[in-house]
């Protein structure tokens, strides 16, 4: 798989945007990535590029660049960052919009568990965000830190969950995920590959030969979503990978699915991986 060089950033400007911002961020920084941050701003209001979260006095922060660096040290990352402020009344659409014309390796975006409906910048699923791409997203959902420390950017990942039937197959998944944990450059851990069901039923799935990380297949029995989560809680899970069927978006894909429902109440970062 190649790296995710094309990061999508998608902002309300709120608390858990700026937890997604760091996430976005790091992964961008890690492969020398192209990072763009969107607002909507609709109608009202006079949004600036200076109330954007600032990528140079992050990576200060976190020890990256010297103080005072400015856009020129960001630059000598080989890291290009782009901030566009949209006037756009319906966030989605304007989401949509820009995803059409410039193709996105990973979105990274926060979403809200809201009264049992996950909701994306105030916006109910079943909004298409994205049409026929099936781009990957890193949805971290509202009040949960994620595995990046806004601190100093290091990074907390040792236990994954990637649940896995016959279809959508995840080998695709399984795929991104070792792009994804390479690009981080992490030393190692532990990547669960959980099914629930039947023994003689589990996926074959060819693992990376190169990988530095534990692939561990556990298969249990139950409600497919509770095991999930049941599972996420028991492992002290920091990351869920789960593919997605479908191309019509990542937010229509969730609409009804078991993606959706874990969605609603996990309590760690989810990556779907639409097929």
């Amino acid at each position: 798989m190649s790296a995710l060089k094309r990061i999508f950033h998608p902002t309300d400007l709120s608390a858990a945007s700026e937890t997604a911002f760091y996430h976005a961020l790091r992964i961008a920084m890690s492969g020398h990535s192209g990072l763009t941050i969107m607002h909507v701003a609709g109608t009202h209001g006079s949004i600036h590029r200076d109330d954007f979260p600032s990528v140079s006095h992050t990576l200060e922060q976190w020890g990256v660049i010297q103080p005072g660096g400015g856009r020129e040290a960001v630059d000598k990352l080989d890291m290009a960052v782009r901030k566009i402020v949209s006037h756009s009344k319906n966030p989605a659409h304007a989401c949509e919009h820009y995803l059409q014309s410039h193709a996105a390796d990973l979105v990274v975006l926060a979403v809200h568990q809201h009264a049992g409906v996950m909701r994306w910048l105030h916006h109910a699923v079943g909004t298409p965000v994205v049409r026929n791409s099936g781009e990957k997203a890193l949805m971290i959902p509202h009040g949960i830190k994620g595995f990046v420390n806004p601190q100093d950017g290091s990074m907390v990942l040792r236990n994954i969950l990637l649940p896995m039937t016959q279809h959508p197959h995840p080998q695709e998944a399984v795929g991104v995920l070792h792009s994804l944990l390479n690009q981080l450059g992490l030393d190692g851990g532990t990547v669960i590959l959980l099914h629930v069901g039947n023994e003689a039923d589990v996926p074959v799935v060819h693992l990376p030969a190169d990988s530095r990380w534990q692939w561990q297949t556990q298969v249990r029995q139950g409600s497919v979503v509770d095991v999930i989560l049941q599972t996420a809680r028991d492992t002290d899970c920091d990351l869920l990978v789960m593919p997605t069927e479908g191309r019509n978006g990542f937010l229509d894909a969730l609409r009804g699915s078991t993606t959706e429902q874990v969605l609603q109440k996990t309590a760690c970062p989810l990556l779907t991986v639409p097929l």
